[in-house]
């Protein structure tokens, strides 16, 4: 009867365990939901759209993210964590043993040989009651990490993004300035043209033709160069991601510069996750020295040993309590290199903290001189228009030569050019931005929920 009431009593004290454990579950969710965390199976990138049709940043990032190596490693380390913590989780709980013993033996008794078989079936219940808390620690720290891992599934997100972010803007940056030097080829080709007409009626010296010739090769190489620069760009992005880039968009970065104060940068936070699990590893010391308690049960289902035993156990349990220190000193120097380790997370922590912010405060600066030489660059490209149509008038009425008129268009074109790169850096730092304080991918429309 005092066997069926422990094995009762184990029973509850399972499910307990168990609800105990669910509990611990619900304290430490694995992350917040991330895109591509859960991709389906492993396939190849999605096909891009058709040809006439370009594609945002948003778009690419999405038919080619979840697929990328350096974000598939990070899932997997992140589902190796989870995996980790659940194993942690499983110590707090008993563990249910199912024995079978099958054999034959010659055994003496009473002065006699005989020989016995044995087919015996147990059950029983071993469970670890106390550990000095480390279980409970372990479990606390796996938590940790599991969250540390969620923000380096993140943070490899926003790298992947920021990554091809780059290239996918360096192909803007060429593809926007393109037309503007196929204009200019056009017009001096124009120009070149007339100066010829006015060379063979006479009005135009053998200067001024080769003056006009010398600007058509010089805007032919700059063309040809940025069309290179295209294919490279594009053949960059394409091996990035695996897929066929043809022709892409302005990027549009939605959201409000509120955000960039009150995030959470996945960097700095895996961090400081990591930091408290190292901490969470960290036991008093008195602690160390306390004993470890297992409960053991057994019950017997069936036993056809023949000939029979003369005594034989049905049913047993017992409660060990066992101390055990090394002589040489390990329980205390392990206790101790957890909390080395746990020192060194905290600062490494706060090493990535300070190198963020020293990062945010550095693209402050350029992106506000970003903003200002693109707003001065575009008024200097209208004044050049003008002085561009008003030169062309001039040009036609004798009152400024080919020379005059071809360094009024290069020094427009100079100017768009510079425009284009300016552009290119001050879009580039936004990015890189958003990507420090954690908000590259919500900024791009991927709706990634970060709380």
């Amino acid at each position: 009867m005092r066997a069926g009431l422990s094995m009762m009593a184990l029973g509850l004290g399972a499910l307990l365990a168990l609800a105990v454990a669910a509990q611990e579950e619900g304290a430490h969710p694995p992350g917040p939901p991330l895109i591509g965390a859960e991709p389906p199976a492993r396939q190849a990138v999605a096909a891009p759209p058709p040809a006439d049709q370009p594609e945002s940043l948003a778009s690419l990032l999405r038919r080619v993210l979840a697929q990328d190596p350096q974000v598939r490693v990070a899932r997997a380390l992140f589902q190796a964590a989870e995996e980790r913590r659940l194993q942690a989780r499983s110590r707090l709980g008993p563990s249910v043993l199912l024995t079978s013993n099958n054999g034959q033996s010659v055994d003496q008794e009473f002065g006699g040989q005989l020989e016995r078989r044995t087919s015996r079936v147990e059950a029983g219940v071993r469970w670890n009651l106390y550990n000095s808390g480390n279980d409970q620690a372990e479990l606390q720290a796996t938590g940790s990490d599991v969250s540390a891992s969620a923000q380096d599934l993140r943070r490899a997100l926003e790298d992947t993004s920021e990554r091809i972010a780059e290239s996918y803007v360096e192909l803007l940056r060429v593809q926007e300035l393109l037309p503007r030097s196929a204009e200019r080829l056009a017009a001096v080709q124009r120009l070149a043209a007339q100066v010829q007409r006015q060379n063979d009626a006479g009005k135009a010296s053998d200067a001024d033709l080769t003056q006009a010739a010398a600007s058509v090769l010089d805007a032919e190489i700059v063309h040809e160069q940025l069309l290179a620069d295209q294919d490279s760009a594009r053949e960059k992005l394409a091996t990035e991601v695996g897929t066929e880039v043809r022709t892409v968009v302005p990027v549009v970065l939605a959201l409000p510069a509120a955000a960039l104060r009150t995030s959470a940068p996945g960097l700095v936070q895996a961090s400081q996750l990591r930091a408290q699990a190292a901490r969470d590893r960290v036991r008093p010391p008195a602690i160390v020295y306390l004993p470890r308690i297992d409960l053991d049960v057994r019950q017997q289902l069936s036993d056809q040993t023949t000939p029979a035993l003369t005594t034989e156990q049905k049913r047993s349990w017992q409660i060990t309590a066992r101390w055990e220190f090394p002589v040489l000193g390990e329980t205390m120097a392990r206790r101790n290199e957890a909390q080395r380790r746990a020192e060194a997370a905290e600062a490494d922590a706060e090493r990535v903290a300070r190198g963020v912010q020293a990062d945010l405060q550095a693209l402050r600066a350029r992106v506000a001189n970003g903003e200002k030489a693109v707003a001065q660059l575009d008024q200097q490209i209208n004044q050049y228009d003008a002085l561009v149509r008003a030169g062309e008038v001039q040009f036609e009425a004798g009152r400024r030569s080919v020379a005059q008129l071809i360094g009024l268009r290069d020094s427009r074109f100079n100017a768009e050019q510079r425009r284009a790169e300016q552009a290119h850096r001050l879009l580039a730092a936004r990015l890189r931005q958003l990507a420090l304080t954690g908000q590259l991918l919500p900024a791009l429309g991927l709706g990634v929920d970060t709380d």
